[in-house]
């Protein structure tokens, strides 16, 4: 019954090194990995997992977003910004 669960746990892994593989061969950039891992990351059903991956995403986010906004905004006093966050219950 071990070797069943061992050799279910490894074709898992290995399905998610070919996803992974998919998704770089497709040609990401940097941003787009991290968009990618927080969208991921915010399916989680471990809301803790969810909370503690998405909160150190979040510092890298902001950072490429706000170089981001730099780059294609020049008037930054008409801006409503929407945060869909994660919600503390549940």
């Amino acid at each position: 019954m071990k070797d069943v669960k061992l050799m279910r746990s490894a074709k898992l892994k290995k399905e998610s090194r070919d996803i992974t593989k998919q998704i770089l061969d497709f040609g990401v950039r940097e941003e787009q990995k991290l968009d990618i891992i927080f969208n991921i990351a915010l399916s989680l059903e471990d809301n803790a997992a969810l909370k503690e991956i998405v909160g150190v995403l979040k510092r890298f986010r902001e950072n490429i977003n706000s170089e981001e906004e730099e780059d294609n905004n020049n008037d930054k006093n008409n801006k409503i910004l929407i945060w869909k966050g994660v919600s503390s219950h549940g």
